[in-house]
């Protein structure tokens, strides 16, 4: 497994096989969460696809260095921004996005077999144990990885994608799965696409259990596992216990 450490060439982060300058794997900060957090009330960025910085925690990082934190905040107020001492005028610059991916590039070759083998591996162990292979799509960067690589190792007609439609998605999801859908079917024409959905709205849930949280996460159960199950059902009506392996 990599570590991962700053690239300063790139403004963005490097997969290492160990560095004592190693830290916990930051995730991409765009302009849009600078901007709804208030950042632009202090900083001077462009608004662009790329990401601008990054983040561990509640901390913010340009370029390696501690620039901002944040704390509090919730769902009716903003959290506090706590700029350090020599960061209230920043002027950022894009990571390198490209720049970024060539220096990774051998590492990301390597991540990317090592998936395609434990695939093809699992696919072997279970395919003859199960009664559907399932991709389980949400529109996210993971599930986003984990269509392709599947697709890249698997025959369409060996598997299906499901799309859990929790009703509690934000418009870009579900651009994203028409997107996804196109772009794949297109490819591979064979290749079944399905949306699993609760009978129920999910505000109908709200008003009984309250928004679904870190903690109280029935959703899960309610929205996501029990569709899936009752859609492979109605795929497999001939069967009375249905077996899966969702990836």
């Amino acid at each position: 497994m990599y570590k991962v450490a700053w690239d300063l060439d790139s403004g963005g982060i490097l997969l290492v096989n160990s560095s004592k300058d190693e830290i916990i794997p930051p995730r991409p900060v765009f302009y849009e969460e600078l901007d709804l957090l208030g950042f632009d009330k202090f900083w001077d960025y462009p608004k662009v696809e790329e990401p601008l910085l990054w983040n561990i925690g509640r901390r913010y990082y340009y370029k390696w260095k501690l620039v901002a934190s944040v704390k509090g905040g919730g769902i009716f107020e903003k959290p506090k921004i706590n700029l350090e001492d020599d960061c209230k005028n920043l002027s950022l610059e894009p990571v390198d996005v490209k720049l970024m991916v060539e220096k990774n590039l051998k590492n990301l070759e390597t991540l990317k077999n090592e998936a395609i083998d434990f695939i093809q591996d699992t696919f072997k162990r279970y395919k003859n144990k199960v009664d559907q292979v399932i991709v389980s799509y949400s529109g996210g960067k993971d599930s986003q990885v984990v269509l392709d690589l599947v697709s890249r190792t698997l025959p369409p007609d060996d598997y299906i994608v499901v799309f859990t439609d929790t009703t509690m998605e934000i418009p870009p999801t579900y651009e994203m799965y028409e997107k996804t859908k196109e772009y794949y079917t297109n490819i591979y024409p064979n290749l079944k696409f399905y949306v699993a959905r609760n009978e129920k709205h999910s505000l109908e849930l709200w008003k009984i259990f309250g928004p679904p949280s870190r903690i109280l996460r029935w959703c899960c159960s309610v929205y996501k596992t029990s569709p899936q199950v009752r859609l492979i059902k109605a795929l497999n009506p001939e069967k009375d216990k249905i077996k899966m392996y969702i990836s």
